[in-house]
This record gives structure tokens, C-alpha cells and sequence, in this order.
């Protein structure tokens, strides 16, 4: 079953060790359980369902938000062939992903241009 989340997109300002930890670190010391994350060429992707308190922390520690959007939690089997049936379906319904990575307990992250469609093409 599939369930949305928040992804925040979070610039890191300066390309330096530490700064993934520092960001990180902003979402736990506020208390907030990091559903997931990626760090892509100095963007992190923060996964959050309490996205009002963790752009708080993020911005309390000198973070710059570049995007929030709502993103589709899709559990995954950890089995070959699992992750791209979920995504041929995506495809077939043609849906365009916008991004996508994996987060805790076996979950893909799926960020699409419509989202409405993404979900009607998982729940089919």
C-alpha cells in the first residue's frame, strides 16, 4: 500500500566534509525520525513526515529549502525484479518520474509530475 510523505530538497552550502552530517544532525536533535534520504551533487533529498518541523530545523541550521513536494512511499521487496515491476507499472499508466530513491523499511521513494496518476497507477 502506498502512502505519501514529504520530500524536502535541501541545498548544502558548501561541497566540504560535514555538511550532510550538520544536516542530518538538524532533523535529529529537533526530534524528527529521518525517513530517508539521498545526497545527490550537493542537494539532499529529505524524506519527513513532518515536514513543517523539519524545514524548521533545516532552516534554524542554515539550510536553504529548494523544493518541497509530495512524494509516494512504495514498499519494495527486497527481491530481484521487484523494484521494476513497480516501476513498468508507473510506466505503462505513463507517468513521469521526477525523481525516486529508496528509504527505510524497503521503501522507494517516487516523485512523479502528477501525483494523482501515481498513485492511480499503484493502486490499479
Amino acid at each position: 500500500m502506498a502512502h505519501i510523505a514529504t520530500d524536502l530538497a535541501v541545498t548544502l552550502p558548501e561541497d566540504r566534509p560535514g555538511m550532510l552530517s550538520k544536516a542530518v544532525t538538524a532533523v535529529s536533535v529537533a526530534g524528527i525520525n529521518l525517513e530517508g534520504h539521498a545526497e545527490m551533487e550537493g542537494v539532499v533529498h529529505v524524506l519527513t513526515t513532518d515536514a513543517e518541523r523539519t524545514r524548521d530545523a533545516l532552516e534554524a541550521a542554515g539550510f536553504r529549502i529548494v523544493r518541497e513536494q509530495q512524494v509516494v512511499l512504495v514498499p519494495v521487496e527486497d527481491r530481484p525484479g521487484s523494484a521494476a515491476g513497480i516501476f513498468r507499472r508507473i510506466a505503462d499508466a505513463r507517468v513521469n518520474i521526477r525523481f525516486s530513491y529508496l528509504a527505510t523499511r524497503n521503501r522507494l521513494v517516487i516523485a512523479a509530475d502528477n501525483l494523482q496518476d501515481l498513485v492511480a497507477a499503484l493502486s490499479d
